[in-house]
């Protein structure tokens, strides 16, 4: 009768870690699929092949459970083998921390407390009750993880996931070095390893989340910049505007002069200049100022290098992308399109093509551009020609990662003078989302 209340005890603690754990991974990376089955089969699995015992001198069981663990985030969930790889270094040295630690107070109790006198129903139920602390451990691990990491997942660049994951790892193989030259009698030597570990981890996920919001705060002065010039640029026409207004009576005067001449061509010419005075760069494409501000200096700065623009938008809804990604999504794919026009020695060549539209809840956008630069492709990343080689492919990584922080989806072709960017992204599917392929989609959803 105990050995069954135990069971179920048992049984239970291990469905709840793995809920915790779950949780915290679905933090991390949406599910590959919503399905309450295969939800409820994640859990199990990870109840299975983490919710592990980690003695002194052993690590081969150890990575055996990092590795399920890779296995099942490359199975349940949706995102890049990198991020994928770097959840699974952040939050696995945390499990062995905490399983090492409670694992191992309970031999100490059992070994110097109780002198190895104890029954096997009392030892039985003194594995239960370490067991059961894990709970209370690992709901605070995901009340800190929920906190933080949702709002860096998405915003940080592979390089900072790269410098997060160093870090990590460098705890991960330390501890695994110490619990593995550590033996029964100085097994308590692992302690401090264990908490630097989870300390380390702790930090990484705060790191994470400040990383995110020193980029966000970036994007957030750019976008401030590009709003402030189309003010300023508004401004400057309204005051020409209110100048003209001003001077009407004498410039029509001038004009009658030239017509009851009948000097026709001198009035043309005339009329010619005031025209050019009353056009203004700060254009309104649509209702988003943020919008209408980047398009106006990605649009002025493509004219000043002779690139010739066409730009088709059609928001008649407000795109589902707050303004900062928004901003940062128009400013990389634009500027990668300006930059590649400005490599082509024949002026007359140049020439960019953006179509923007929202409508029954679907955000698209086209941008075409041409080129004469080879596009090179790496593990599935496009660098560029910067002389810097830090910044390759950094603008389409942006990109990337916000189509994938919305759930949308991106598509690049390219053929030996034009490139294309296709992005398409579905109101209210952010975060875990169903993809669409944008080459299977039909009008209205695709410009």
């Amino acid at each position: 009768m105990l050995n069954t209340i135990v069971y179920i005890i048992n049984l239970g603690i291990s469905v709840t870690y793995g809920t915790l754990l779950f949780f915290i991974l679905k933090k991390f990376l949406p599910l590959r699929r919503k399905s309450l089955v295969l939800e409820f089969l994640e859990v199990v699995l990870i109840a299975y092949t983490t919710n592990i015992a980690i003695f002194p001198g052993e690590v081969t069981g150890t990575m055996g459970s990092f590795l399920a663990l890779f296995i099942l985030m490359l199975v349940f969930h949706k995102s890049s083998l990198f991020l994928k790889l770097s959840a699974t270094i952040l939050v696995f040295p945390v499990i062995a921390s905490i399983s090492y630690i409670l694992e191992d107070v309970g031999y100490l109790i059992w070994l110097h407390i109780c002198q190895r006198q104890m029954t096997e129903a009392a030892q039985t139920i003194l594995h239960t009750v370490t067991m059961f602390f894990r709970i209370p451990v690992w709901y605070a691990v995901y009340y800190f993880i929920k906190l933080y990491v949702p709002h860096a997942v998405h915003d940080l660049s592979r390089r900072m996931w790269i410098l997060i994951d160093l870090i990590s790892l460098s705890s991960f193989i330390g501890i695994i070095t110490v619990i593995y030259k550590s033996t029964y009698a100085t097994s308590h030597a692992a302690y401090p390893a264990c908490i630097a570990s989870l300390i380390t981890n702790m930090g990484c996920f705060y790191l994470c989340t400040y990383l995110a919001k020193t980029m966000r705060t970036e994007m957030e002065l750019k976008t401030y910049q590009y709003q402030q010039a189309y003010y300023k640029e508004i401004e400057s026409s309204q005051q020409t505007i209110r100048s003209l207004r001003h001077d009407m009576k004498n410039h029509l005067n001038i004009i009658c002069t030239f017509l009851q001449n009948k000097d026709y061509e001198d009035a043309d010419q005339y009329l010619n200049e005031l025209d050019r005075e009353f056009i203004t760069s700060a254009k309104v494409y649509c209702k988003s100022s943020t919008v209408n501000a980047v398009l106006s200096a990605k649009e002025q700065t493509a004219m000043d290098n002779s690139i010739h623009c066409d730009f088709q938008i059609g928001l008649e809804e407000t795109p589902p992308i707050d303004n900062i990604d928004l901003c940062s999504l128009l400013a990389n794919t634009l500027d990668n399109a300006i930059e590649a026009c400005c490599k082509i020695p024949d002026y007359s060549m140049r020439f960019l093509t953006l179509k923007a539209r929202c409508k029954n809840n679907y955000f698209s956008y086209e941008l075409v551009n041409s080129k004469v630069n080879a596009v090179v492709e790496e593990s599935g990343h496009y660098k560029t020609s910067k002389n810097d080689s830090s910044l390759h492919g950094i603008g389409l990584e942006n990109v990337e990662r916000i189509v994938e922080k919305y759930g949308g989806d991106m598509k690049i072709d390219y053929t030996d003078d034009t490139f294309t960017v296709t992005i398409l992204v579905a109101r209210g599917t952010m975060v875990s989302p169903i993809i669409m392929p944008v080459s299977r989609l039909t009008p209205p959803y695709i410009i």
